[in-house]
């Protein structure tokens, strides 16, 4: 294009070059071209299942769909400073949608589950783990390990069925046997703010029905297949993090270290009414950003937007900042 045509390209006749192109096409119509009938809206996105290799394995990442949390949840900031961070990062204010992840872990000899969705306890747009699970072509029974971050209900409610039975028969658990202990406890829960009360009883369900088949191990642990456990308590006492390693490359699995992107990389202070130790979950999340900003280190947590998977990078004012990975159109 020559300079002068360019100079020529503004916005008003760009328009009205596509205006013109709109009428040329309708007029097509006029000559015997079929119209085409309206094409219903779908109204829902395809199944919210990524995949990507980490060495040799395969990491894919089942989004259980999402909840709205109110910013009643947030012990701080106040409602106003949680809106001028959705509106720096381009979101709607007054309430958070917050999706909710669960990980699949394939190392070639192993499927590895990580966490497992909300199943029907928040509300008819989260449980679809189950559903995605079957998309992979894989059944319940195909999962032979199972991590557990931390027992809260958007992260164990999907190992049980309906009935409160167990929905992943094969699969051998382990947490950290701080958190097992916690949400379990009878003292604790008389303790505990009102919203998480309930929980308690959703953890002690959940430990009858997988009785014989949870191990615990207490902070940082190798839990074999490249795979090792480390300490991120606050949210909850016994809150884990995961790091899987394999040929050279790590990935850092932080379970709700971050709750959401848009306000606690920009303030890691900021935290939920529900954590069990506001001091320790500052500590935890600050820690580990420096980490993994300084190592550059792969990233993902339950409730960082789908795919989820990103780094952290630290600003010079101290503050952070998430940066979500390219999407990979290979594996």
């Amino acid at each position: 294009m020559s300079n002068s045509a360019s100079k020529n390209l503004t916005r008003r006749n760009f328009l009205g070059n596509t205006a013109g192109l709109a009428t040329a096409g309708i007029a097509l119509t006029s000559f015997g071209m079929p119209l085409q009938a309206a094409t219903p809206i779908v109204g829902s996105q395809v199944s919210q299942i990524y995949r990507r290799k980490l060495g040799s394995y395969e990491i894919t990442v089942l989004g259980d769909g999402y909840v709205d949390l109110p910013h009643a949840i947030w012990a701080n900031p106040g409602a106003e400073k949680l809106d001028e961070y959705l509106e720096k990062a381009y979101l709607p204010g007054g309430s958070i949608r917050n999706g909710v992840n669960a990980y699949l872990i394939n190392t070639g000899e192993k499927l590895i589950l990580v966490d497992s969705g909300a199943a029907g306890l928040f509300g008819p747009n989260a449980g679809l783990f189950p559903g995605n699970l079957s998309d992979l072509g894989l059944k319940p029974e195909d999962i032979d390990k199972i991590l557990i971050t931390h027992v809260h209900p958007d992260h164990i409610a999907g190992l049980m069925t309906s009935e409160g039975g167990v929905a992943i028969p094969n699969g051998q658990v382990h947490l950290e046997g701080i958190e097992l202990d916690y949400w379990t406890s009878s003292s604790a829960q008389s303790k505990a703010v009102d919203i998480s009360k309930p929980w308690f009883d959703l953890a002690r369900g959940w430990q009858n029905a997988y009785d014989g088949r949870i191990s615990t191990f207490n902070g940082e642990t190798d839990l074999g297949d490249g795979i090792t456990a480390f300490p991120l308590p606050g949210h909850s006492p016994g809150h884990t993090g995961f790091r899987v390693e394999s040929q050279g490359e790590s990935l850092l699995i932080i379970g709700d270290a971050v709750i959401s992107a848009a306000i606690q990389f920009a303030n890691p202070e900021a935290g939920a009414i529900w954590d069990t130790s506001a001091e320790d979950s500052i500590r935890s999340r600050k820690t580990l950003f420096d980490m993994a900003a300084e190592d550059r280190t792969l990233i993902t947590a339950t409730h960082i937007p789908f795919p989820s998977f990103g780094y952290v990078d630290r600003r010079a004012d101290g503050s952070y900042a998430y940066v979500p990975e390219e999407w990979r159109y290979g594996s």
